[in-house]
């Protein structure tokens, strides 16, 4: 009779297939066995090992070649200044060679509101917008031409692309979501998600514009004004568009005509003009202020040079309409200034005078609006304490218009006429001050000393 045999540890084999056995790491072969000091090692039979994978397989390879799979398959991350290769058509071999601006993320409509009257009630004419990621920031502007391009992503490999559509930049934001992001508008037939977006090498020349630009100010600075033109013309014809350019352009030229006594000041205007229909692309608010500021001067300077040698049909009040139009932008800008208000002021006031003539209802009402608002203005200006040359000046010539328009019969009158007394002296204390090296108004001088001998 075969009888089992007994283990040391007093365990027989049936009992170790009740339980989990622990396998020795170093010799897989041999079992752990408990017992009340530690484990027994006990040899085990072939046919009764556990299976166990060898050390080489072939599944531990699984994960890594995965990874490679992907990582290799995946579209490289364009780099910044990445150029590209952009054909107009397929029949057209000579591509331009344009720099990656970023990727399209979404495309919709624009909004369009139409009169009943419009010839294209009923079809759908709008304009396509989009969003494009930046991943290049550099020499993009509001007004900029860019071009839709339809490519292989690997830019490292591909560089070709076809041109399916032309954006105008809309805005340039920063995004939450997105980061720096471009909104731009346009007909964009064929323009979908993922297609991407050039601009022109031309477009390299911005930076260079800016930099002759600020070449062009340290000249000024110096009093070489032939070497700052020369500076501010190359930058302009390295960007034609340049606000900042435009701006210092003039100024120069301001400059230049007040020491030779020009009439006119028809050069500096026409450079303002250029800035101002480029304001948009000033970079900073500290700039956009200052030619805002120049350019309402020069309009009100030119309003009061042409209204001397000029007549009532040259529509003299298409400068003070701009003045009106350069404080309103200033104002988005300006925070807490009040200057943008004292400009406005200006330019009611004098509308004010110029149509006097009332020559029909609908100037009588524009004439009663720019003296009440003129009056809201200065009034405000008062109360909160400011003084400054320009209160001063238009604050007596306003003050003074409303004490001879009123009368002196009542009691009422009166006392209207005492409080404007004391308004008008204490803003010809101001003028005095903020005047006694300034060019002094003559209407203002003449209406010093009608109140010094009246009263």
């Amino acid at each position: 009779m075969h009888m089992r045999p007994r283990l040391r540890g007093g365990l027989s084999p049936a009992r170790y297939d009740q339980r989990i056995m622990p396998i020795n790491l170093q010799r897989p072969n041999r079992l752990l066995v408990p017992k009340p000091c530690g484990f027994l090692q006990l040899d085990q039979p072939e046919c009764s090992r556990p299976f166990r994978r060898p050390d080489g397989c072939w599944t531990r390879l699984i994960a890594p070649v995965s990874l490679a799979v992907f990582l290799f398959t995946q579209p490289i991350p364009a780099r910044v200044g990445e150029t590209i290769f952009a054909f107009r058509n397929y029949s057209r071999p000579k591509p331009e060679r344009m720099i990656l601006v970023g990727e399209i993320q979404n495309k919709t409509k624009m909004p369009e509101l139409k009169n009943r009257e419009s010839p294209f009630l009923g079809y759908d004419s709008r304009l396509d917008q989009v969003t494009v990621k930046i991943l290049d920031r550099r020499g993009l502007k509001v007004g900029q031409k860019l071009y839709v391009i339809d490519k292989d992503p690997f830019h490292n490999q591909f560089r070709d692309g076809l041109i399916v559509g032309e954006i105008e930049v809309v805005s340039i934001l920063n995004s939450p979501f997105y980061g720096w992001v471009l909104t731009g508008k346009g007909i964009m037939l064929r323009v979908r998600k993922g297609h991407f977006v050039a601009r022109t090498l031309e477009t390299e020349r911005l930076e260079r514009a800016y930099i002759l630009k600020k070449k062009g100010d340290h000249f000024r600075e110096r009093g070489a004004f032939k070497e700052a033109l020369r500076s501010y013309n190359e930058a302009l014809i390295a960007d034609r568009t340049l606000p900042e350019a435009n701006a210092a352009l003039g100024d120069l030229y301001l400059e230049m005509d007040q020491g030779s006594r020009r009439a006119t000041p028809e050069r500096s205007l026409a450079a303002f003009e250029r800035a101002w229909r480029s304001r948009v692309n000033f970079k900073y608010d500290f700039d956009a202020l200052h030619f805002y500021e120049q350019y309402a001067r020069t309009l009100l300077l030119q309003y009061e040079l042409r209204q001397l040698e000029s007549s009532r049909e040259d529509h003299l009040e298409r400068y003070l309409e701009q003045v009106l139009a350069v404080a309103n932008a200033a104002r988005r800008v300006a925070g807490h200034d009040h200057w943008p208000d004292l400009l406005e002021a200006q330019a009611r006031f004098q509308r004010y005078q110029l149509l006097a003539s009332e020559r029909n209802a609908a100037e009588r009402r524009q004439r009663d609006e720019d003296y009440e608002r003129c009056g809201q203005i200065l009034k405000a200006a008062l109360d909160q304490g400011q003084s400054s040359a320009d209160l001063a000046h238009i604050g007596i010539l306003y003050y003074y218009a409303m004490l001879v328009k009123g009368g002196r019969q009542t009691k009422a009158d009166q006392d209207r006429r005492e409080r404007l007394h004391r308004v008008l002296a204490r803003l010809v204390r101001d003028y005095n001050r903020h005047f006694a090296r300034r060019q002094r108004d003559p209407r203002v001088d003449q209406i010093i000393r009608d109140l010094e001998s009246n009263p």
